[in-house]
C-alpha cells in the first residue's frame, strides 16, 4: 500500500449480516483489490461480520465493550453509573489519540446511522462522504430528544451517495440537502461471484423443515423489525392458509436474531401455522432458500434499496410487494414482479395464490428480473462510480491545501470543504 495516499476510514454503525453493512464489505473487498489505498474501519459496535471485516484493515469500535455492570444496568433500562461514563470517555479518548496519528484523509460513513461517529471525528481534518441507505421511517427512527441526526450530517458531509432515486428525493424535498451534492449510484448487487447457482452449497431445504415435495415454498428474508413488515409476512400466511384454491403454500422467513425468532414462532404457533410458517434464523447463505422458493415475498413497509429483492431476482425469482415501499415497487414495473396497493396483507395473499398458478407467469417475471438486475445493478459499474466520487473527493482535498488554516486552539479546519 502507498503511503503517500494516506489511509480511508470508513464507517459502518452496524456489522451485522444485514444490507448496508454487507454491501459495504463487499465494496471494501473490492476497493482492496483495485486501489492502493490503507483502509482502516471503524465500526459503531462489534458484530457477525467484524472478522470479515478485520481482514481488510484495522478495525476500530466506536462503542466500548460493556461491562457486566454496565449490561445489567442497560437490559433493566436504567442509567449508566459514573463508573461506567468514565469507561466510555476513556475508551473515547484513547480512539482518539489513535487515529490522530493514522494520516486520515478521507472519512466515508456507511448510512446516516454513522452521524454520532462523524460527529465524534470532526478532529480530522478530511472530507467526509456519507453513503445513504435509509428513507425517512428509518431516519426518524435514529432521532432522539436532542437529536438531530441529517443536521449532525450537514455539518461536516461534503457529498452524499444515494442509493436510490427515492432516497435523494427524501434528503432533497425533507432534509434540505443540495442536490448538487447527491450522487445517485444504484445499490451495488451482489458481487458476480454470487451471480450463479453454482456459488452455494446445494441442502435440501424441503427435507430440513419437513416441507411435503407438493407444497410450494415462498420466502421473506431480513431482520425480524416492524419495518421489514414480517408481521404482514404472517397475515399473508393467514390467509394463504384459508384460501381454498390453490396448492398448499409454506412460508420461510430467513432472519432475525434467535430471541426474536423464537417470539415470531410461538406467534406462528398460535394461528395454527407452526407446521407452515418457518422462520429460520440468520444464515451466512439464504441462496438455498431462494433456489427452494417459487418467489419471495417483500413485505417491508420502508425499503430504499433491498438486496433480498437482487439477490432472488438473480436467481430468476419473481417478487411480490407493497406500493409505497420505497425502491421495490420501482424495481418490479415493467413485468419485474407484482405491486400491492394498500399494505393489505389479504390482497397480497390472493395476488401470491394466483401467482402461484400460473407458472409461465412467474418464469416470464423471474426471468426479466434478473435481466434487470444484470443491467442495472450491476456490481463492478456501481463499484467504480464509488471509486471515481472518493477519487474526486481526495483529488478535490489535495487542490484545496491552501484553504487550510489553523484554529486558536490548533485545530486544523479546510474552510473550501466546509469542516
Amino acid at each position: 500500500m502507498s503511503e503517500a495516499r494516506g489511509t480511508a476510514l470508513f464507517l459502518s454503525h452496524d456489522v451485522s449480516r444485514s444490507g448496508a453493512p454487507l454491501m459495504l464489505l463487499n465494496f471494501l473487498r473490492w476497493f482492496r483489490r483495485t486501489h492502493d489505498m490503507r483502509l482502516r474501519i471503524l465500526a459503531g459496535k462489534s458484530g457477525d461480520l467484524l472478522p470479515e471485516f478485520a481482514e481488510l484493515g484495522e478495525v476500530d469500535c466506536f462503542e466500548a465493550e460493556p461491562s457486566f455492570a454496565y449490561r445489567a444496568l442497560h437490559a433493566l433500562n436504567l442509567y449508566p453509573t459514573q463508573a461506567s461514563r468514565g469507561q466510555i470517555a476513556s475508551h473515547l479518548a484513547v480512539l482518539r489519540q489513535t487515529l490522530i496519528g493514522c494520516d486520515i484523509r478521507l472519512i466515508y460513513a456507511n448510512s446516516v446511522a454513522s452521524a454520532r461517529m462523524v460527529q465524534f471525528l470532526s478532529f480530522l481534518d478530511c472530507p467526509v462522504i456519507c453513503h445513504v441507505h435509509e428513507l425517512d421511517v428509518s431516519i426518524r427512527a435514529l432521532q432522539a430528544p436532542g437529536l438531530d441526526i441529517i443536521g449532525l450530517l450537514k455539518a461536516r458531509t461534503s457529498r452524499y451517495i444515494a442509493v436510490s432515486d427515492a432516497v435523494k428525493a427524501n434528503l432533497v424535498d425533507r432534509h434540505g440537502v443540495p442536490a448538487s451534492k447527491i450522487d445517485v449510484v444504484l445499490g451495488l448487487g451482489p458481487p458476480p461471484a454470487d451471480h450463479g447457482v453454482e456459488s452455494f452449497q446445494p441442502r435440501d431445504i424441503r427435507h430440513e423443515l419437513a416441507i411435503p415435495a407438493e407444497a410450494r415454498i415462498v420466502c421473506g428474508c431480513g431482520s425480524i423489525e416492524p419495518r421489514k413488515g414480517t408481521d404482514l409476512f404472517l397475515d399473508v400466511a393467514v390467509h394463504a392458509a384459508a384460501s381454498r384454491r390453490g396448492p398448499a403454500v409454506h412460508f420461510v422467513w430467513v432472519g432475525g436474531r434467535s430471541r426474536e425468532v423464537d417470539l415470531m414462532r410461538r406467534q406462528a404457533a398460535s394461528l395454527g401455522l407452526s407446521g407452515v410458517v418457518h422462520f429460520v434464523g440468520q444464515t451466512a447463505d439464504v441462496a438455498p432458500y431462494f433456489e427452494a422458493s417459487e418467489l419471495v415475498l417483500l413485505t417491508s413497509r420502508e425499503e430504499s434499496l433491498s438486496l433480498v429483492m437482487l439477490e432472488a431476482a438473480l436467481r430468476c425469482k419473481p417478487i411480490i410487494c407493497f406500493e409505497g415501499s420505497g425502491h421495490p415497487p420501482e424495481f418490479v414495473r415493467d413485468g419485474n414482479g407484482l405491486a400491492i396497493a394498500g399494505f393489505d396483507p389479504r390482497k397480497m395473499a390472493e395476488t401470491l395464490m394466483e401467482a402461484l398458478a400460473d407458472s409461465e407467469l412467474c418464469r416470464r417475471m423471474g426471468e426479466s428480473a434478473r435481466q434487470k438486475v444484470t443491467d442495472r445493478y450491476d456490481f463492478n459499474r456501481g463499484a467504480n462510480r464509488i471509486a471515481e466520487i472518493i477519487e474526486d473527493t481526495l483529488q478535490f482535498r489535495t487542490s484545496a491545501t491552501d484553504g487550510v488554516k489553523v484554529s486558536a486552539k490548533g485545530e486544523c479546519r479546510n474552510d473550501s470543504l466546509g469542516v
